[in-house]
């Protein structure tokens, strides 16, 4: 029996060192292998089908700034605004034209975005509230026609006098015009008629506008983000020149009717439509690039930020990381990653800070580095952002915002002006200008929560504010009285918080299991230990020779025959 101790206690160093390696070496090489299998993107795996379609929507949320006193604005008073939202949408996204490149280790397609109204969450708020709001379309048309009013109707008088050159008879008159005219009173003429330019805007804003009185509009969430609100409606001479001059530019947020008038709406572009062609790695070569774009429609670079003068791609103009909706695995240590978005037409740098947790999932919650808005211009090494394309903004010196803001309006062809939401870490050269704004980190701070070893977005928030400045524009009666401000329009939130099912996908796919796996390790290792103790501490104790229990044998056996002899000698007096 003695000898059975000692095996036990070999069985136990044999379980702990068993568990040891089970715990430290193979556990964590088979998990490792496991999770590379699952987030790399294959054919035909589940992962891939995930990733295909995502299976449940992400939030889109919008909040809109109502502006209160509007026509104290127009008469150059102090804007004041109320946040109103969320208007709540879900955003379905789906994979087009998903294809392979030779090897597997690339993936093309483009992604299909739908927007449905949520009525439920937006409840008590309707997509047919009525609001008032910057008229953004036709503040941004009168800045451009500020800048390009002259080249307009130039190019209008142009196009009439081409034409009046195809017809033979009015040729000979302005011929026989020309002889008999002094050519220093037609320049003179012409320049009395450009220094009129501006002059005569005004007379066609009520055929373009439909007759303004202010620079807000009255309108709903439904027509303002998505269904559009009308302009250009029926118009003719130089109203039409202007509507054309409009529609050349291609702004994203404008589109041309059958009829050929035009309607504004703020993402109408982005629904039912995809934003270009992505090009990604599948991280089969590769697991740390599982999911980070290659090409963005066939390139690596974007061509709207300033660029060197040696024509070399500026790192503003750098497409990097991933689109957001994943990430690669093992973010575990990594302490930045980046994220490229489409809709403002660069990069985001989104640094680590700190341990996180959603629905009891460990999760490693990543913010926005605070150079995105706050650090823009030489100083800091990228001036590439200041494009400077706004006329008589409110800039620095050197012609780059203040900061908390970036000027949009090279991705956009309009001049809109991003921040963070309520202009949270913005220049009071801004944020004293009007009032209503409420900055708070927890509610607009963009963040998320990653799970660190599959890289797999938890819960997360892309929260966004697109602006615009409103100021006095040289001879446009509207704006005469107006003061320069950096007028808040609408700011966003879209992102994910994972549903029941996805969370319970996760937990069964990956936390039970290393869970398990936990439990497994640590009962050899201390099963392990605590034969390999007791063990011998049984066996050293049944070898010990025990003194005590010999003495009282003999003792015994003395005391028995004296008994028995005292019996026999105790008889012999009474023979």
């Amino acid at each position: 029996m003695v000898q059975w101790t000692l095996v036990w206690a070999g069985i136990g160093v044999l379980m702990a060192i068993s568990g040891a390696l089970l715990g430290w070496v193979v556990f964590p090489v088979a998990v490792h292998d496991k999770i590379i299998e699952n987030t790399e993107l294959r054919q035909e795996t589940p992962q891939f089908k995930r990733w295909e379609a995502i299976p449940q929507p992400l939030d889109f949320k919008v909040y809109i700034f109502n502006v209160t006193n509007p026509y104290e604005v127009q008469m150059g008073r102090r804007p004041r605004v109320v946040e109103v939202g969320p208007f709540v949408y879900f955003q379905y996204r789906n994979k087009d034209n998903v294809r392979f490149s030779r090897d597997r280790s690339k993936v093309h397609f483009s992604q299909q975005q739908i927007y449905v109204f949520d009525a439920e969450s937006s409840y008590p708020l309707t997509e047919n509230d009525q609001l008032t709001v910057l008229n953004m379309h036709m503040n941004s048309i009168l800045q451009i026609i500020d800048t390009q009013a002259k080249e307009t109707i130039t190019n209008f008088r142009s196009d009439v006098n081409n034409t009046l050159e195809k017809i033979p008879v009015v040729r000979v008159i302005k011929r026989i015009i020309e002889k008999t005219t002094p050519i220093q009173s037609i320049l003179q003429i012409a320049e009395d008629e450009t220094y009129d330019s501006l002059r005569l805007i005004n007379v066609e804003l009520n055929r373009i506008f439909g007759r303004p009185d202010s620079m807000f509009l009255r309108t709903t969430p439904r027509e303002f983000l998505f269904d559009g609100v009308p302009f250009c409606v029926n118009v003719i001479g130089i109203a039409k020149a202007i509507c054309k001059e409009i529609e050349k530019r291609n702004t994203k947020t404008i589109r041309v009717m059958p009829d050929g008038s035009m309607k504004f709406s703020f993402f109408f572009h982005k629904n039912m439509t995809d934003d270009g062609t992505y090009t990604i790695n599948t991280g089969i070569k590769d697991a740390t690039q599982t999911q980070m774009i290659e090409y963005w429609n066939g390139r690596n670079t974007l061509d709207r930020w300033t660029n060197r003068s040696l024509g070399s791609a500026s790192k503003c103009n750098m497409i990097v990381g991933t689109d957001g909706s994943g990430y690669p695995p093992f973010r575990e240590g990594v302490k930045k990653m980046t994220i490229f978005s489409s809709d403002i037409c660069r990069t985001v740098d989104i640094k680590y800070v700190g341990p996180s947790s959603y629905e009891g999932i460990p999760a490693l919650r990543f913010e926005t580095d605070k150079n995105f808005l706050n650090e823009i211009g030489p100083e800091y090494g990228n001036d590439c952002y200041c494009v400077n394309r706004i006329p008589k903004a409110i800039v620095k010196d050197n012609g780059c915002l203040y900061k908390g803001a970036l000027d949009l309006s090279t991705c956009f062809d309009a001049p809109v002006v991003l921040t963070h939401p309520h202009m949270m870490g913005a220049a009071q050269e801004y944020t004293s200008l009007i009032d209503g704004l409420h900055p708070d980190p927890e509610k607009h701070q963009i963040f998320v929560d990653v799970e660190p070893l599959t890289g797999t977005p938890l819960n997360g928030g892309k929260r966004v504010q697109f602006n615009m400045f409103l100021r006095r524009i040289d001879s446009i009666r509207l704006t005469d009285r107006l003061q320069t401000t950096l007028f808040p329009v609408l700011w966003i939130e879209e992102g994910i918080a994972l549903n029941e099912d996805m969370v319970k996908l996760i937990d069964d796919s990956l936390m039970k299991i290393l869970t398990l796996l936990d439990i497994v390790q640590w009962v050899m290792i201390g099963s392990g230990l605590v034969l390999a103790i007791i063990m011998p501490i049984v066996y050293f104790t049944k070898r010990r020779p025990s003194s005590g229990s010999i003495t009282p044998s003999l003792t015994t056996t003395t005391s028995a025959g004296s008994i028995s002899d005292g019996g026999v000698l105790g008889g012999n007096p009474q023979k």
